[in-house]
């Protein structure tokens, strides 16, 4: 028997969509996952509460060209040295060497852990300017 196989991105595939965020559906309550709006990428959304912290809303967003790259979109103040000019959050250098930065391969758990690690430092930074 011949299996098709879906040529295009990973969120695409069931199976690799699954192996990406079934670690993260395990431990955070709420994490909803979808087709971005017009079928333009995946979108997964929940909220957290870094220690010390407000409960913040999160969007990550995989888009093409680029489907392994996240996009993280938070709510809540926006003024912070680490953020890209359309306001998603810079939380490493895309030219940093693989072991300084968070690749795919990670897992999206990993991802949400290092964005509240970032969400906790931009507090920090707006109390103390530190």
């Amino acid at each position: 028997m011949v299996r098709w196989e879906n040529p295009g991105p990973w969120y695409g595939r069931f199976r690799d969509r699954l192996r990406f965020e079934v670690p993260a559906r395990t431990k955070i309550p709420g994490l909803r996952s979808r087709r971005r709006p017009q079928g333009r990428g995946w979108q997964y959304l929940l909220s957290v509460k870094p220690p010390g912290c407000p409960t913040i809303k999160v969007r990550i967003d995989y888009l093409l060209p680029n489907p392994h790259v996240p996009h993280v979109i938070v709510n809540g103040p926006t003024d912070s040295p680490h953020r890209y000019h359309d306001g998603t959050l810079c939380m490493w250098y895309p030219q940093d060497p693989v072991d300084r930065r968070w690749t795919f391969s990670d897992g999206l758990l990993h991802l949400i852990g290092l964005i509240q690690v970032h969400l906790i430092r931009e507090h920090l930074w707006r109390e103390t300017g530190k």
